[in-house]
């Protein structure tokens, strides 16, 4: 079970995604995230510190599980009065519009969201009748000036779909964004929409319903969105890219949050004292052997605990899950989350094993 922290309401940036795949990239990239519940929802929470400072932001990682500007709209909306954080990130993956300088796996910031849901029937046809919301001026121009070498080093080992692993770094493009309540894969909407506005670079689901949160809350949070580009939302749309284009946007958001772009609502927080633990990377194949030889059936708990998706739970061997569980892991680079995780099961042996 997540840990409760309905009394714990501290945080300085709350990252919103809204597919497991994508939380799961932003996770990927903060030091040993704690899963815990609140007001019915399950999250993340971890401690994110400054480059160069012994200060650091308490971060939220909160996934919709669901696509949607009314999703995100209730979700934000519910953060902004739990946490008052002082920032709004949201990050993912999104529908791209073809152009000789964008490519699959490149970011989008969006300096406008435009939501093209609206309109009037007339017998002549629909009359869209589009809304507005920028994201926050002074994140998007810091943004800009964050330099490539400060988040490019420390992508994790998701190769490109195409293997062309030696292509330049992906590219940063401040441009139009389109936001409904659509997955868009034909030959109209993308052309419609960019008859009105010829500076749209992507389209995405949750971005209007998050920046009409944030417009609307007293609090008035910052809001900056930083999405991958996975396809060309046309016919050819598949899920080749996705993974890749979502850890491509995790690397950006987490490495420029170190940066500092904003100041906390409060005083500057400096990282809580734990006590040390032996960061695991690696396991030797006499301490797999351990690990699983006691961990036995409580490998669903640790299961549980990782949030690792059913569908991959199906696919475990029978008997070997234990290993599978760790393969899944490692796979993820998330091996350091296995201390943290077998304490939470209440399992001291096994850490006895890990760490010795």
């Amino acid at each position: 079970m997540p840990k409760d922290m309905s009394q714990d309401n501290v945080a300085d940036v709350v990252i919103v995604t809204a597919l497991e795949k994508e939380r799961d990239a932003v996770l990927r990239y903060l030091d040993s995230p704690e899963k815990v519940s609140s007001k019915n929802r399950t999250v993340h929470k971890a401690y994110l510190q400054h480059e160069n400072s012994e200060t650091g932001y308490q971060v939220v990682v909160l996934c919709l599980g669901a696509m949607g500007n009314v999703q995100s709209a209730i979700a934000v909306t519910q953060a902004i009065d739990i946490w008052n954080p002082a920032a709004i990130v949201l990050t993912g993956i999104m529908g791209g519009v073809e152009h000789s300088e964008r490519s699959l796996g490149d970011l989008i910031v969006a300096e406008q969201i435009v939501s093209y849901e609206s309109g009037k029937v007339k017998d002549t046809g629909t009359e869209t009748r589009f809304q507005v919301q920028l994201p926050t001026y002074k994140m998007i121009e810091k943004a800009r000036h964050f330099p490539d070498e400060k988040w490019v080093r420390d992508r994790r080992t998701i190769p490109r779909p195409d293997g062309q692993s030696g292509r330049g770094i992906p590219q940063v493009h401040f441009e139009v964004v389109a936001s409904g309540e659509k997955v868009i894969a034909d030959t109209i909407t993308v052309p419609k929409l960019q008859s009105y506005w010829n500076k749209l670079a992507g389209v995405e689901m949750e971005g209007f319903g998050t920046a009409l949160a944030v417009y609307q809350a007293d609090s008035a949070p910052a809001m900056l969105m930083v999405k991958g580009i996975c396809d060309w939302a046309n016919p050819n749309k598949n899920n080749e890219w996705q993974v890749y284009a979502a850890d491509v946007a995790a690397a950006y958001v987490v490495n420029f949050l170190k940066s500092k772009p904003i100041e906390c609502l409060g005083k500057s927080r400096v990282q809580p004292k734990v006590i040390p633990t032996k960061v695991v990377s690696n396991l030797s194949g006499p301490v797999k052997f351990q690990l699983c030889q006691r961990l036995g059936d409580s490998w669903s708990d640790l299961a549980d605990y990782l949030e690792i998706p059913e569908y991959h739970r199906r696919r475990f061997t029978k008997g070997r899950e234990c290993q599978d569980v760790l393969e899944w892991l490692r796979e993820r680079d998330r091996l350091h989350t296995l201390t943290g995780a077998l304490e939470f099961i209440n399992r001291p042996d096994l850490i006895n094993i890990l760490e010795g």
